[in-house]
């Protein structure tokens, strides 16, 4: 079995994946939901027949979505792209209960669910056109279930509400609160680790509270911010999480960090010229909010936190949370509520080990001791363990096996 090397990227992990078709929807509704639920912290994949090859789906990001948002329109059931992915989607719903979330955009439920009216003839013609004689009725079968299941799930009706922007804030307040949504997928040892930082926040509820989290790459600093985010972040108006801010380097990056922090607490796109005069419209426009801002996998310089460790900028009761993997940086920029990413007890790191791989909470009685071996081998980092887990997920013995062999993971210690 092949795992990654040195040089491979980890594979990115998404909250939420949407679903649709047409340029239309895509520059109006669908831009409008991403921008929403982009604001309250949640990463998504605009799945549409133009983001990828025809007919391909990338699998491994459809496996890494916990929930996909599924937008129905009239235009739908003419993309055999969009039926044979809403296929594959429901298949993950019906395998890992991955949640389904339809939204129906100017087309009645029912039209869906039961392929009729202008839906279901479209519907038909698209089978025809896509599908040979020998293959048409099993193709038609597949698509026809796929939605039916997907309309039987809870979902939204655009006509029910007033406005789009409505609609959207209904949708985004929904999927942060489903519990399937949590800052991982499973969330072995998060709740204790995040006790002392809430109770911190709660302290300082009147004051501006800056937290800093750091430790080693790999030891669950990013996850722990997004846990406290979606805890808290109910309780602010104008927020923003700025996540791997590290691989953001020079002026026009930075730039683009200024802009999105502007475009998340002001809810409007600005244009920025220059670094400077970014520094300057931050600090203008952000005087005195009361804000929830995440600075994620800081460097050692950003221009950011520059700006954001001036307390007057601030109304009190604002949160400022900053991860980093050198404490150095916190101290010197005046943070001292600073808290290390605790790597993981033998524990928790063999059932969050099980759970990648087995998908429950101990490892089966076969692989236990191939199990505690890798457990020793991560030393104790949530990000090997899942990137492990996940790779054997129903894989052999002799692949159990395999991983032990490695005489130079350089792939693992890449992840620190």
């Amino acid at each position: 079995m092949d795992f990654p090397s040195s040089t491979s990227k980890l594979p990115r992990k998404y909250d939420v994946l949407i679903n649709f078709t047409g340029e239309d929807i895509h520059r109006k509704f669908v831009s409008h939901l991403h921008y929403a639920l982009s604001a309250v912290g949640l990463t998504t994949f605009l799945h549409h027949q133009d983001a990828v090859q025809p007919m391909n789906i990338q699998q491994p990001i459809l496996n890494l979505c916990r929930i996909a948002i599924v937008v129905f329109t009239k235009t739908y059931s003419e993309s055999a792209w969009c039926l044979h992915q809403l296929q594959q989607i429901i298949k993950c719903h019906e395998t890992y209960c991955q949640h389904v979330l339809p939204v129906y955009y100017e087309i009645q439920p029912s039209d869906v669910r039961l392929q009729q009216g202008r839906f279901g003839k479209a519907f038909k013609e698209t089978a025809h056109q896509t599908f040979s004689e020998q293959e048409l009725e099993h193709g038609m079968s597949r698509w026809s279930h796929a939605l039916t299941k997907a309309a039987n799930c809870f979902g939204y009706d655009e006509r029910n509400y007033r406005s789009d922007a409505e609609l959207v804030e209904k949708i985004a307040k929904f999927v942060v609160n489903l519990p399937v949504l949590s800052a991982t997928k499973f969330p072995v040892g998060l709740q204790s680790r995040m006790e002392d930082v809430i109770q911190t926040i709660k302290n300082k509820s009147t004051e501006i509270c800056k937290i800093g989290i750091c430790g080693e790459g790999g030891s669950g600093k990013t996850t722990l911010a997004k846990a406290i985010y979606h805890q808290i972040h109910d309780t602010f108006k104008e927020k923003s999480f700025l996540e791997d801010i590290r691989q953001v380097s020079g002026i026009r990056e930075d730039l683009r960090l200024q802009e999105q922090l502007l475009l998340d607490v002001l809810k409007t796109k600005v244009e920025i010229p220059s670094v400077d005069i970014g520094r300057k419209m931050i600090r203008e426009r952000l005087f005195g909010k009361r804000m929830l801002i995440v600075l994620d996998d800081l460097p050692d310089f950003c221009e950011l936190l520059d700006i954001l460790k001036c307390n007057h900028l601030f109304s009190g009761g604002t949160v400022i949370i900053i991860t980093t993997r050198d404490e150095h940086i916190l101290r010197q920029h005046g943070i001292d509520s600073i808290f290390q990413s605790k790597l993981m007890y033998e524990n928790e790191s063999l059932e969050l080990l099980s759970w990648h791989a087995f998908r429950e909470a101990k490892p089966k009685k076969p692989h236990y001791e191939h199990a505690i071996d890798i457990v020793h081998y991560c030393g104790g980092l949530p990000l090997a363990l899942e990137v492990i887990g996940s790779s054997l997920f129903e894989r052999t013995g002799n692949e159990w096996y395999s991983i032990l062999c490695y005489e130079d993971p350089k792939w693992l210690w890449s992840i620190r």
